[in-house]
């Protein structure tokens, strides 16, 4: 039995470990006379790391591995749920922005090539820094770009430290996490707006109206759904005809459970619980100003556009977030559908603009923002 109680030691102490790294750590916000600091809280609410981290420190989520700047000193690292730092010299900023975990890779920079990598949960660099400019991987996949050249928007010549540096030339590939090229020279237009989560290899009856295929280097066919085709669709063969019936009780499941809405004068952003928003606005707003659009329509644009979680703040809208605490666009979606309104007495120049906006959730698009 005395021989079984050290192995049961190490089995416990490996257990506890492994349960610290898989559990998810909170920020928390601590504000002293130096301004605000930042710490983390287990799911416990206890205290795993105090209150030290300066304003660049953006991870709401501590998963395995994250950046980290100190409110004290100007040191920039990664850390690990251990206290392990890595990448003292290669912490990733780009628009003054620290990166965020994704599937338990984050990226760094080697600031002597000034050329970008990953990091994998355990703070490995898994993949050199050989890219230019690369995306956080979503379902495994990621798109980098290679072979191109700096430039600065403004005409400098050091292209190390200029503010507001971009990339000339090269190729964007898509690459696996063990840094395969599974597709070369992706055209940089059609990747904007791809659910990275929809990937079908060699797939037979596809709906081109709704999706994109690129040929991968071994001669597969990859497949994605396009996210703005998709709802362009949905927002002309669903929800449209869905207000043209007159039924206010049809309409209300293709809504979200929370609604904000602003008018002229602007008078803030009133919330609405779906029902109570369908019964105020459907018949006076909604049905006369959605019903008629059709396809193709001049005075109807849709753009892409970020969840303002400043107007979202509610728990309702945190499952839209990545573990930075910003918008997750790659799987939630935000579409604008904007009508130009003409004067109505000459039929002719622009009057005003009316804006409603949609969330793909995991139930389809929904309603959840309108402007009147």
């Amino acid at each position: 039995m005395k021989k079984l109680l050290p192995l049961l030691v190490l089995v416990a102490v490996s257990a506890s470990a492994q349960t610290q790294s898989d559990t998810v750590w909170t920020q928390f916000t601590q504000k002293d006379k130096q301004g605000y600091k930042y710490g983390y809280k287990d799911a416990a609410g206890h205290i795993r790391i105090p209150a030290r981290f300066g304003n660049f420190t953006n991870a709401q989520k501590f998963r395995h591995i994250m950046a980290v700047s100190e409110s004290a000193t100007p040191r920039q690292y990664y850390l690990l749920k251990n206290g392990r730092q890595v990448g003292r010299d290669s912490v990733y900023m780009f628009d003054y922005t620290f990166d965020c975990e994704s599937e338990g890779k984050i990226r760094f920079r080697d600031r002597t090539k000034d050329r970008v990598g990953f990091f994998n949960h355990s703070g490995t660099a898994i993949i050199p820094a050989i890219y230019n400019y690369a995306e956080p991987f979503y379902n495994g996949l990621a798109v980098a770009l290679i072979g191109a050249r700096s430039k600065c928007w403004s005409g400098e010549k050091d292209t190390m430290h200029c503010e507001h540096p971009s990339w000339v030339g090269g190729r964007n590939v898509l690459i696996s996490e063990r840094n395969e090229v599974l597709a070369d020279n992706l055209p940089r237009n059609q990747l904007n707006h791809l659910n990275w989560y929809s990937l079908r290899i060699n797939a037979t009856a596809l709906d081109t109206a709704t999706t994109r295929t690129f040929r991968a280097v071994n001669g597969d066919r990859y497949t994605f759904t396009d996210y703005e085709k998709e709802f362009t669709h949905w927002f002309y063969e669903v929800f449209v005809p869905t207000v043209r019936t007159g039924s206010a009780d049809k309409v209300i499941p293709l809504c979200y459970l929370e609604l904000a809405v602003s008018g002229q004068p602007f008078r803030g952003w009133p919330h609405f619980e779906r029902t109570a928003f369908v019964q105020k606005f459907y018949q006076p707003a909604l049905r006369p100003k959605l019903s008629g659009l059709r396809y193709g329509a001049t005075n109807v644009n849709i753009f892409s556009e970020d969840l303002d979680i400043l107007i979202f703040e509610s728990q309702r809208f945190k499952s839209f977030l990545n573990d930075c605490g910003e918008h997750f666009q790659e799987k939630y979606p935000v579409f604008d559908v904007v009508i130009n309104q003409v004067n109505a007495a000459t039929k002719s120049g622009f009057e005003h603009q009316e804006r409603f906006a949609f969330i793909r959730t995991a139930e389809g698009y929904r309603l959840f923002s309108a402007t009147m």
